[in-house]
């Protein structure tokens, strides 16, 4: 859940103690004469925002996620709490309109629009990082599948295969498919053009059953019992691209800008298994995440708030070592309660990223109550949503954020900080 900006037009209003990026338009057609010039010009406009960034990160610690994940991962307890509270577009105030398409962007562009945005969150006390993102969300890996990427709707997937027409396909190219050339430009960009601290963050890879419904639609339901056989194939074939894209882009990133934290390189995303039994999962989808979790040799995983699917993947996956958790209204299946899932998780050393959204009137407390458990657990991360925040409400959430910082520090750290 992300509050939706245009990072261009907010990362020049920023009121950093540091001076704010300039402005700058960018053409997205190049002529000969002049293309040196440019190119040099946006070699100096991303060392500038790098520069931004370098001196940002160093000035604001307490925003810092990259440190709260290693601490988290660590076991260890941690000086800030490094909390992300978001809101949903207010339409009312005009935000989240706009369904043109967007400017096609060079992979040097695209390297600049990603230095600048890397800090646009701290605006609202939110977190931040030196990390530049790949792909286009959720259709990444579909696309390699045939599907058409919606520009417009956010590079949605738009339209569906059958069965049939994608197992006579084939496996898709892991290298030249889709949008993954795109995504092999950018990493060579992102290497050339930033120091090696800019980590470079995986796609959203979803999941095998979470590609599988956005390529075949409604028949992932009903093929598992009109024709398993068929099924389990292309499952296999999914996986084993999945697979092989995994590692060509570890392979392209290469180790000094890999993400490290789980809940980035290792994490399986189950939307879809919420529209599933326990039953279907355990039969029919569970061999493929095994194949995922035995090939990275431990797991993380986006239950997508779902009690069965959080509860199926914690017993019988192995090395689960990331999990999500907490209160969503509507869901498909339920949602999976913080107190639960800590209690299923027990001691093992697992990794819970509590996601909830607020309960309009008693947002604080709710949030303080979260917080009240590091003191027993450090390997807590927390992030929620005010479904009824508007834009009106962004000076009482940056006032909420301070006076959750000043409580982390009074009533969690002060104990599990200097104890340890």
């Amino acid at each position: 859940m992300e509050l939706f900006f245009d990072v261009r037009d907010e990362i020049s209003s920023f009121s950093f103690s540091v001076s704010p990026l300039k402005s700058s338009i960018i053409p997205t057609r190049r002529v000969n004469d002049g293309f040196q010039e440019r190119a040099m010009g946006i070699q100096q406009e991303i060392d500038d925002a790098v520069g931004v960034v370098a001196e940002t990160l160093a000035q604001h610690p307490e925003r810092r996620i990259d440190w709260a994940e290693q601490a988290v991962m660590r076991g260890e307890p941690r000086q800030y709490p490094v909390i992300y509270l978001g809101r949903l577009v207010d339409t009312d105030a005009g935000e989240g309109m706009d369904f043109t398409v967007p400017p096609v962007r060079s992979p040097e562009e695209r390297v600049l629009d990603g230095m600048r945005g890397m800090l646009w969150s701290l605006r609202m006390h939110n977190p931040i990082r030196a990390r530049i993102g790949l792909g286009k969300g959720t259709g990444t890996l579909p696309a390699s599948f045939g599907l058409y990427l919606d520009p417009t709707i956010g590079y949605t997937p738009r339209g569906c295969r059958t069965l049939d027409e994608v197992l006579a396909a084939g496996m898709p190219d892991p290298e030249t498919s889709g949008i993954i050339p795109e995504m092999r430009e950018d990493i060579a960009a992102i290497k050339s053009l930033t120091p090696e601290w800019v980590e470079i963050n995986l796609p959203d890879m979803q999941g095998i059953f979470n590609i599988a419904h956005a390529v075949l639609g409604d028949e992932a339901f009903f093929a598992p019992v009109e024709d398993p056989d068929k099924f389990a194939a292309f499952l296999t074939l999914v996986t084993d691209f999945y697979l092989a894209v995994h590692e060509n882009l570890r392979r392209w990133i290469g180790p000094q800008r890999f993400p490290q934290f789980p809940g980035a390189s290792i994490r399986i995303a189950e939307c879809s298994v919420n529209l599933v039994s326990t039953e279907t999962y355990l039969e029919h989808l569970l061999p493929h995440d095994l194949r995922i979790a035995q090939h990275f040799g431990q797991i993380g995983v986006h239950p997508c708030s779902g009690p069965h699917v959080f509860y199926a993947t914690m017993r019988h996956l192995p090395k689960v070592v990331y999990q999500e958790a907490g209160f969503i209204a509507q869901t498909a299946a339920g949602a999976i309660s913080v107190d639960d899932a800590l209690a299923e998780i027990g001691d093992r050393p697992i990794i819970l990223a509590i996601g909830q959204e607020l309960p309009q009137g008693e947002e604080e407390a709710f949030i303080r109550h979260d917080l009240d458990r590091a003191r027993t657990n450090p390997r807590l991360l927390f992030s929620y949503t005010g479904m009824h925040w508007k834009r009106r409400d962004e000076e009482m959430i940056r006032e909420m954020h301070l006076r959750l910082d000043e409580y982390w520090q009074e009533s969690v750290y002060s104990v599990v900080g200097v104890a340890g």
